[in-house]
């Protein structure tokens, strides 16, 4: 398993984060790196990363999200906010005496990885999103256009009623994380994992016989058993009121995007993408690059969700890469 540097809390102004750091200090680096994970993740999903990272002399930050692994849990969903997210991000700048920073996400960690241009824009030195794209604000509500798009049995709707989820994935937390942590079969040339299921009811699909779930294990038993031990101490409230705030953060954006405005985010961006993705294919970063002044697309063949994960040396290059020719 990738050796990196243990996790440990360090205290923001109201709350305290669970934080990796790697690399030289910031003023001997080439510049400081944070990276955010999604759902149902935690800092140890960069590990790879991390590594990579710092030995091309990036000073490396890699925190366990608000309500993820060994971060606090505040309680009440309207602590699970964007701008408490964005918070938390330049609280960590503060807490490390850093200007600015690039911020990277995958997931979720993309989604506030977007947010930053608006939020901090200050405090932003690059932004860079893995399998999530950046889209414009759209004139109808989050979660009104997903049931339309999917129907009601999109997990992301499911989500919505606090209690109705977390009993079935909290019964059996190992068998919970194998079901998410799957790859594309090899020469399957489709996605896998539970986010490639058809009809993307992902509590249904979890119910059913293992043999029936999409794709194939990729994690170590070694590995697994880090996210098993994380999501059994934090449980999974806090971690879906992330997706319950979806509407909310929608309607906060029109102070930055009113209707019918065209947003333009002059940091420099990069675009990494996973081919075999099934909720967030590639195609749905086409055309991000006109609202940039300076951006990047990758994309990453024979990768599902997890790209940082299953295709580790590719994203690791792909990132310094950029950060080299684009950032520093």
């Amino acid at each position: 398993m990738q050796e990196i540097a243990p996790i440990r809390p360090v205290e923001l102004k109201d709350i305290r984060l669970a934080v990796i750091e790697e690399g030289p200090p910031p003023k001997h680096s080439r510049g400081s790196v944070i990276l955010l994970h999604g759902w149902p993740e935690i800092a140890f999903s960069w590990r790879h990363q991390i590594r990579a990272l710092a030995d091309a002399d990036y000073h490396v930050l890699a925190p366990d999200l608000r309500g993820f692994g060994s971060s606090d849990r505040p309680g009440g969903c309207e602590n699970y906010r964007m701008p408490a997210l964005v918070g938390d991000v330049t609280g960590l700048m503060d807490a490390f005496g850093l200007e600015k920073a690039t911020v990277v996400g995958h997931d979720w960690g993309a989604i506030i990885a977007w947010a930053m241009p608006f939020y901090a824009p200050e405090r932003l030195q690059a932004v860079a999103g893995l399998n999530v794209p950046f889209h414009p604000r759209g004139g109808t509500p989050i979660l009104t256009a997903l049931e339309a798009a999917y129907g009601p049995q999109m997990y992301i709707l499911q989500f919505q009623q606090e209690g109705r989820c977390e009993p079935i994935l909290e019964a059996d937390m190992e068998r919970t994380m194998r079901f998410f942590f799957r790859r594309p079969r090899a020469g399957s040339g489709v996605g896998g994992g539970a986010f490639s299921t058809p009809d993307l009811d992902l509590v249904g699909w979890l119910q059913q016989p293992p043999e029936t779930w999409p794709g194939e294990p990729f994690l170590s038993e070694e590995e697994l058993a880090v996210y098993v031990h994380a999501f059994a101490r934090s449980g999974m409230t806090a971690p879906l009121h992330y997706y319950r705030n979806l509407d909310w953060n929608w309607h906060d954006m029109a102070r930055f995007q009113p209707p019918g405005s065209v947003p333009r985010i002059r940091h420099p961006a990069l675009m990494i993408t996973a081919e075999l993705d099934g909720v967030l294919p590639p195609r749905l970063a086409d055309g991000m690059e006109a609202f940039f002044d300076r951006y990047r697309r990758v994309d990453i063949r024979g990768a599902g969700h997890w790209v940082q994960q299953e295709k580790p040396e590719e994203v690791s290059r792909a990132l310094i890469d950029w950060l080299n020719d684009e950032v520093v």
